[in-house]
């Protein structure tokens, strides 16, 4: 079923502004004084390539036109609404700051339609170019489904930025665009190539595998054998506003070049960087992207059977994830991995599933090599697992102020390593679906994990609560059905927590509203609840509740919201 972005306008606008320039080109558009640029008008219908462009009434025509251009800073190429290019829009130069080259639209009507068609790897391309703006476009990537399952599955993206010059690309902002039906390839890193199906491969590395989908952020260098001394990186990327909706591997993507590609044997070919991956959380190889921010957002995968995360986020050091929504995703709703300094916040992420040979299905998941992660403010609802706490190899986060509720194998799930740690306090998590609320087992409880003033209610009366000598419960309340609460939790609150609504019933987030945060106010608890007042002081807490309140009202709740009830 195709995405219909046409009668989505979301609530939240972004921009995108980046990499310096790549190739050579046919035709220089003029210099305009001052960067105040030169705006020109496309019209696939009405248009000429022999025009000047430069006035609506005499537009260009095709995309081969903009492709041969070599733009200048402030520049504007501006699609007729309505219109329907097939192909590749690829136009060249770079912006610079404060003046940076921008597409959009003009006239009344749908957004302008750029579809790939399948027939080009990027729908919409930029390579080592920088300062570019792209807004209020469709853009779409789809190969025609077979007889077989999977058989149209290819190397395709819609939006796609990237480069090998071993310079700093800055200033990318993706604003208010609707992309959809990209049928990319499914590219796992790892697992057993005996799973291996159409459109679907494992042990492919990190270079070969979770690069296709909606809008892809990524690098390379020119010579796998001989690469440059230095990375390619991306610097401050916003993307906001936008649908991505129906696109495999996964809507939004993030990945640093490391080296480890490998050729039809399954052989390692390339020489390695270390860029993209790394050993420890001081590894002087490791070269991230820095500054992102995607915000207000919807993104589902709701259609396609091959749409695994929703947001993969890799080999970035200082990102904003904020006021998204995320459903029906495969595997991840949202992940981190190799990443430093990430915050997820405000969003709200439902009904991730398993999808096209994956093994999880988690609203959020801080995973491996992660350091300085922060979950917080966020409704996680109606998935496999909530949280999901991966840290393979070392890592430490921090979850806050969510509300976790129906998840359906595990609320919170404990899969750490042993050099990792994180601290999980002030949430509430309602279980209705499964038969854990806090899970972990084997090595992976040699992580510390430090569990305070959450709300655990559960209406299953099997619900576990994993313990180890590395677990630390302290002031949590426990609540509903008969909970075996740890012997560890000296000051444990057991007692009906007297919430206001429960269970929740909707509604939740859609491209038109947004995440819809206050369905899970129906969690909070009533005055006279056992919650309040119960819990301890944390130093460093965020300064406010679930609901925006400030902290503290008093002696400290329990739970994600702060009533002053004490």
């Amino acid at each position: 079923m195709s995405f219909n972005a046409a009668r989505i306008r979301p609530k939240v606008l972004y921009l995108l502004t980046a990499t310096t320039m790549a190739a050579a080109l046919t035709v220089q558009a003029q210099p305009a004084q001052a960067d105040r640029g030169t705006t020109y008008y496309l019209d696939a219908a009405a248009g000429d390539d022999a025009a000047s462009g430069r006035t609506a009434d005499h537009p260009w025509k095709s995309l081969d036109k903009v492709n041969g251009t070599t733009f200048q800073p402030g520049d504007r190429i501006l699609l007729r609404a309505g219109r329907q290019w097939t192909g590749q829009l690829w136009p060249k130069g770079s912006g610079r700051q404060g003046a940076p080259i921008t597409v959009g639209r003009y006239g009344a009507g749908e957004r302008p339609r750029v579809d790939g068609a399948g027939q080009v790897n990027d729908a919409v391309r930029l390579f080592n170019q920088e300062f570019w703006t792209i807004r209020d476009l469709e853009v779409t990537n789809e190969v025609p489904a077979t007889g077989t399952p999977g058989e149209n599955l290819r190397d395709l993206r819609g939006i796609h930025v990237s480069g090998d010059n071993s310079q700093t690309l800055d200033g990318f902002v993706v604003d208010g665009v609707a992309v959809h039906d990209v049928t990319g390839q499914v590219n796992w890193i790892g697992g057993s190539i005996a799973d291996n199906a159409p459109g679907v491969r494992f042990q492919t590395g990190w270079d070969g595998s979770k690069k296709t989908g909606g809008i892809v952020f990524d690098t390379t260098v020119p010579d796998i054998g001989a690469p440059p001394e230095r990375a390619t990186v991306l610097n401050d990327v916003l993307i906001q506003n936008s649908t991505v909706g129906n696109t495999s591997f996964a809507g939004i993507v993030f990945k640093q070049y490391t080296g480890d590609g490998k050729n039809d044997a399954g052989q390692t070919i390339a020489q390695p960087t270390g860029w993209g991956t790394r050993k420890s959380a001081d590894d002087p190889a490791f070269t991230p992207h820095t500054n992102i921010v995607i915000r207000n957002n919807h993104i589902t995968q709701a259609d396609t059977a091959y749409g695994c995360n929703g947001l993969y986020l890799t080999n970035v050091r200082g990102a904003l994830v904020e006021r998204n929504v995320v459903h029906r995703a495969g595997t991840s709703a949202m992940e981190s991995y190799f990443s430093d300094d990430v915050t997820f916040q405000y969003n709200e992420v439902y009904e991730t599933q398993k999808k096209a040979g994956g093994a999880d299905s988690n609203g959020i998941d801080p995973d491996k090599g992660t350091t300085r992660h922060i979950v917080q403010y966020n409704f996680i609802h109606g998935n496999g697992d909530g949280v999901l706490l991966c840290q393979f190899a070392f890592g430490d986060a921090v979850v806050r102020y969510n509300v976790i509720a129906g998840n359906s194998r595990y609320q919170i799930y404990l899969h750490s390593d042993r050099a990792a740690n994180a601290k999980i306090y002030n949430n509430t998590i309602y279980n209705d679906d499964s038969d854990h609320l806090i899970y972990g087992y084997g090595s992976y409880l040699q992580a510390r994990y430090e569990i305070t003033n959450n709300v655990l209610y559960s209406t299953r009366a099997a619900a576990g609560l994993t313990t180890s000598p590395t677990i630390t419960y302290d002031h949590n309340l426990y609540g509903g059905a008969d909970l075996a609460v740890p012997a560890g939790d000296a000051a444990a609150v057991v007692g009906d927590p007297l919430l206001a609504d429960a269970p929740l019933d909707g509604p939740y987030g859609t491209p038109e509203t947004g995440p819809q945060l206050k369905t899970a106010h129906g969690l909070r608890v009533r005055p006279g609840s056992p919650a309040l007042g119960a819990g301890v002081g944390i130093d460093g807490n965020g300064g406010r509740d679930y609901a925006g309140k400030h902290l503290y009202q008093g002696r400290p709740d329990i739970g994600a919201f702060e009533t002053g009830g004490s």
